[in-house]
């Protein structure tokens, strides 16, 4: 459902928000066509509100779409699956691993094209105009700054001033209390040409809640998000359209990102890597029947995969035939590891049934 109380801002129910139409990058995001990859964990800046895990922040680790990445070729081997349009090169801060931020790029780009759509996110604490340029040359399509101090906005009008292609925008977290302060930004933004700002929904994690609630901010009822965010950030978008900003401005809730925008990512994975006796559920997870007793019969084996002294079925078959058994999910990995941690959530891993 579209509401609209203003000429040019929408506002998509328990989506997101918008002024001026969706940067690039976010379209990608919305189709759920861009693979995701964590290109390291270090960091130079210690934001409270990072929503990051231990298990990654501060470590020189290397993820793509929750998995762990190995090799370039992991990469590759990703965006193949969900058939990928375009990526998000995130952190940590990527320019801390430069050289390899700068090979992933590369990689991508020979491989499917000068139309697959790259951006990154930085703090912009360590792009200077070499970085900026090498990036360009690269094929970097969108550069997205996220200043953690208020030394580090200027790195944003380094970005604009010497960028020639490059789509060079914002994104941060909106708190219910910075209000005014995030708007005459925004301002200035608009002045010295930024292209967008991402206004993002301020989350709560395991690894931030307690630096969160010790600042007097508090979570909403029943969402893993600051109270107040969300109004916020759609108030900056009204003020946009009122004050007519040449740039474009977002508001991208936590739950489009973790129900929709990841789910359609698996299910579009989902699809391209389900065995001929597996279903796709709407979840994005891949199921199937898994006959815990015997059955010595060469025709369902066919029909299936007799495995590991198992035999695996479609579903809708094993129950027309009364099979006792279990159905099983599981997340759609070509190297067969369980339910990242990060997507739990969205689906559960197995279940049993008569």
């Amino acid at each position: 459902m579209v509401l609209s109380d203003m000429a040019s801002m929408r506002l998509i129910e328990d989506v997101y928000a918008y002024h001026g139409g969706l940067p690039l990058g976010c379209m990608y995001c919305v189709q759920g066509v861009k693979i995701v990859i964590f290109i390291t964990g270090l960091c130079g800046d210690k934001c409270f509100y990072c929503p990051v895990s231990s298990q990654r922040l501060y470590k020189d680790v290397m993820y793509v779409d929750e998995e762990p990445l190995e090799t370039i070729d992991d990469v590759i081997e990703e965006a193949y699956n969900i058939g990928a349009e375009g990526a998000s090169i995130t952190g940590g801060d990527p320019l801390l691993r430069l050289k390899r931020t700068i090979k992933v790029i590369k990689a991508l780009k020979e491989v499917f094209g000068e139309d697959f759509h790259i951006h990154l996110y930085t703090s912009g604490r360590f792009l200077t105009v070499d970085v900026l340029v090498e990036l360009e040359r690269t094929g970097l399509d969108e550069l997205r700054i996220h200043p953690t101090t208020q030394e580090l906005w200027s790195r944003v009008e380094l970005a604009v001033k010497h960028s020639r292609s490059l789509d060079v925008g914002v994104e941060v977290p909106v708190f219910p209390d910075k209000v005014e302060e995030l708007w005459k930004m925004m301002l200035w933004l608009d002045r010295i040409g930024v292209k967008f700002i991402n206004l993002n929904e301020a989350e709560v994690s395991e690894h931030n809640v307690e630096q969160i609630m010790s600042r007097n901010y508090s979570m909403a009822k029943g969402r893993p998000v600051i109270k107040g965010s969300e109004e916020a950030a759609i108030e900056l978008v009204k003020r946009a359209t009122r004050h007519g900003l040449k740039m474009k401005v977002h508001y991208c809730p936590a739950r489009f990102k973790d129900y929709v925008q990841m789910r359609l990512r698996l299910i579009r994975k989902a699809m391209r890597l389900a065995k001929y006796y597996e279903n796709v559920t709407r979840d994005g997870m891949l199921e199937y029947f898994e006959v815990l007793h015997g059955v010595e019969d060469k025709v369902l084996a066919d029909i299936g995969e007799a495995t590991g002294g198992k035999l695996l079925l479609p579903t809708r078959l094993a129950r027309e035939m009364g099979l006792m058994g279990r159905i099983v999910r599981r997340y759609p990995s070509l190297r067969g590891r369980g339910l990242p941690i990060e997507i739990e959530s969205v689906s559960k891993k197995s279940y049993d049934a008569a």
